[in-house]
């Protein structure tokens, strides 16, 4: 009963308190417990959760000692609901949309996990722009009945202050922006949870296959259904479209090129078919997060490439 009282009087007290939207460090440490929010967790000390205004994300934190309960900051913003000492609430998100920084403390420790939540910005499909950035047509109907082809309800709003924020701990929201209307700000973009999981797995299995990285990189992420079209791109249904693929590949010398993953002194296709049977081995481990996967040679524009992403069954090409 004491521990509960204390608890309620902590959440009390920090959903009041400022937090920080600094963009997290790179090297920093693992933390000792696991923070899951709605559909996502990577693990880590940052992740990532995406919200439509008034909604209710649930989250809960795992892997805390026996009896060592959690404290979730807010600064103040949303609504907070759940049994105090149960590692678990409800976050009300506001209606105004944004990035809204959380972070969930484990009590009498100094390990933290900080959630970067972003509230969407509703999206009126009838009229193919948002603050001036083109979005295009979706197709009305979802792909087969998916939903995760339908046309999204919301899209996240990036600007100047907020492009760099980490979503995982190894990728940031700008690596995933659309190509198109460079100079435009704000920019709207959709990145899936699955996605970031999928790729934060393929970073470890990199980093144990001896190419330890920052980052890798994204060559292509989100795409609005203008771009799409723009490029020539007849794929209506495209995973791009859905914040759900990535084409990616692995610079670490940082010359904008695949480096030369399977060591015959080339890069070509080949080190893209290398990087393709290492996602492989992510499936294979993972298959919750199975997908789309195809290697791509180098043209004129660009060296080779991964195409991946998480649609939950396999399609090869």
């Amino acid at each position: 009963m004491h521990r509960v009282r204390t608890l309620c009087l902590v959440l009390a007290l920090v959903a009041g308190a400022a937090i920080a939207p600094a963009a997290e460090a790179r090297d920093a440490p693992p933390s000792r417990f696991t923070v899951h929010a709605g559909d996502q967790r990577e693990g880590g000390d940052v992740l990532a959760a995406f919200v439509m205004p008034g909604r209710t994300l649930p989250i809960r934190a795992t892997g805390l000692a026996a009896g060592q309960a959690a404290v979730l900051q807010t600064g103040g913003r949303g609504r907070i609901t759940g049994v105090p000492g149960s590692r678990a609430w409800r976050w009300r998100a506001p209606e105004r949309p944004g990035l809204y920084p959380l972070v969930v403390h484990a009590e009498g420790g100094t390990a933290e996990v900080r959630l970067n939540v972003f509230v969407k910005t509703p999206v009126d499909h009838a009229r193919r722009t948002l603050d001036g950035f083109r979005i295009g047509r979706y197709e009305p109907q979802p792909q087969a009945g998916r939903p995760d082809t339908a046309p999204p309800a919301g899209l996240i709003r990036v600007t100047p202050a907020n492009r760099d924020t980490r979503l995982s701990p190894h990728f940031r929201l700008d690596q995933f922006l659309c190509h198109q209307q460079p100079e435009h700000w704000p920019k709207y973009v959709l990145v899936q949870p699955r996605l970031l999981d999928k790729l934060e797995r393929l970073h470890g299995a990199l980093a144990e296959a001896g190419f330890p990285l920052d980052t890798i990189t994204v060559m292509s992420g989100y795409r609005t259904p203008w771009y799409n079209a723009d490029i020539g791109n007849t794929t209506r249904y495209s995973r791009h479209l859905f914040g759900g693929a990535a084409d990616i590949y692995v610079d670490a010398d940082g010359d904008d090129r695949m480096d030369d993953l399977n060591g015959d002194g080339t890069v070509d296709t080949r080190d893209a078919a290398w990087l393709a049977d290492l996602v492989e081995t992510v499936n294979a481990a993972h298959p919750e997060l199975i997908g789309g996967l195809s290697a791509y040679p180098a043209n004129a524009h660009h060296g080779p490439f991964v195409h991946i992403d998480a649609r939950g069954y396999r399609a090869r090409w």
